[in-house]
């Protein structure tokens, strides 16, 4: 009886594992976005600093999510542009540039603008999938 339980936790405790590591890309999403519009409203580029660091973790986490197929590659991509563009932000600041700071996390902004347009579905697509 006791063996049978140890085989069932044993068996049990992996899917858990496998099961808490999914990532809520919506409260993801959202905190990432905080984080920007905390980094963009900075007084200055040092200021801004850990809101970068903030913002690059929870891209990372981001790109571990799971996507429909039909778009993961897309997304999976976008992510990968906003890194680029946050490791030219967190080179500014180090660097105390505010012009390109801000340059850089204008473009993270027009990604993140560009990249949930993708996400929309038409009504089309909806009905006929």
């Amino acid at each position: 009886m006791f063996s049978r339980f140890i085989c069932c936790l044993l068996i049990i405790l992996p899917l858990t594992t496998i099961a808490s590591n999914s990532v809520n890309l919506e409260t993801t999403m959202k905190n990432m976005g905080l984080a920007l519009k905390q980094a963009r409203e900075a007084a200055t580029p040092q200021a801004a600093q850990p809101y970068i660091a903030e913002l690059t973790e929870l891209t990372a986490l981001a790109k571990t999510a799971q996507f429909p197929e039909d778009k993961a590659l897309t997304y999976r991509e976008g992510l990968n542009k906003v890194l680029l563009a946050l490791q030219q932000a967190q080179r500014a600041a180090e660097a105390g540039d505010q012009a390109k700071l801000k340059t850089a996390l204008a473009e993270v902004e027009a990604l993140r603008k560009h990249y949930h347009k993708q996400r929309k579905v038409s009504f089309w697509q909806l009905l006929f999938g």
